[in-house]
């Protein structure tokens, strides 16, 4: 096994989902494709964070040139699934025309500090019994100190959705261990991909002694990697071929 210099919260996530995807992702170097999700959702943030941080007057033009940026990195490694650019371009260029969610962007307040607005923070996680660290970059710290996510989603976020999300005690973890002054609260922030569009804010509280939870869920992935455990979960969403990118060699090649 080559050697891991560090894990990062999505790597941990994807483990959690199959741990044989992870094998083939991060350790037998398999190549991927992106998603039109993906590419929408990656330019949806970009264009979000800089019209939190500048003055920037046409979030749909925004948007264009965020989504050509996302085609010219990804190139040829984006399975269209149908879609194409032209449609997948139309749909972000309408969530950026769409009240609803112009005026929730106008409610996002992020916290600014001595290097400027608090987005795209990168964060490290230090673990006890792994002896590497834990990666990730939080979409943007508020004004009032709380961390939050930016998701583009087709159907709107159930209150236990959010609640039941690692992501949150993981970034309040990298937080605390920074020396930042935390509230335990964390909020997803979330725009909706329906006919009419909606934006949705959940915020929900954490508990310190959640984080034993955290440290333990880490450490057991990090002790499963060491020992060569990749157990192939086959009753999830995940494995299918519309959304395992190794579903044809894995599954799929025994059919």
């Amino acid at each position: 096994m080559s050697e891991i210099t560090h894990l990062s919260y999505s790597s941990i996530s994807s483990y959690l989902l199959c741990g044989r995807s992870w094998r083939y992702k991060y350790i037998d170097n398999v190549p991927t494709q992106t998603t039109p999700n993906l590419i929408l959702g990656s330019a949806f943030h970009d264009t979000v964070e800089k019209l939190l941080s500048t003055e920037e007057q046409k979030p749909d033009k925004a948007f264009e040139k965020s989504f050509s940026a996302q085609l010219e990195r990804n190139g040829d490694a984006i399975n269209w699934q149908g879609e194409t650019p032209k449609s997948v371009l139309a749909d972000g260029v309408r969530l950026f025309q769409s009240k609803t969610i112009l005026d929730g962007i106008k409610t996002i307040r992020p916290k600014i500090d001595e290097a400027g607005h608090m987005l795209e923070k990168k964060v490290t996680l230090s673990v006890p019994n792994v002896p590497v660290p834990i990666i990730g970059f939080i979409d943007i710290v508020l004004e009032d100190g709380t961390p939050a996510d930016f998701k583009t989603a087709a159907r709107k976020w159930t209150d236990d959705q959010a609640q039941n999300s690692l992501q949150s005690l993981f970034y309040l973890a990298a937080l605390q261990q920074a020396g930042e002054k935390i509230n335990w609260k964390f909020e997803h922030i979330i725009f909706v991909k329906t006919k009419e569009p909606q934006f949705q804010r959940i915020e929900h509280q954490h508990k310190p002694t959640e984080l034993f939870f955290l440290f333990d869920i880490i450490e057991s992935v990090w002790r499963g990697i060491q020992a060569g455990i990749f157990i192939p979960i086959t009753d999830g969403w995940k494995c299918s071929p519309a959304y395992c990118d190794f579903w044809k060699i894995c599954k799929g090649a025994t059919l």
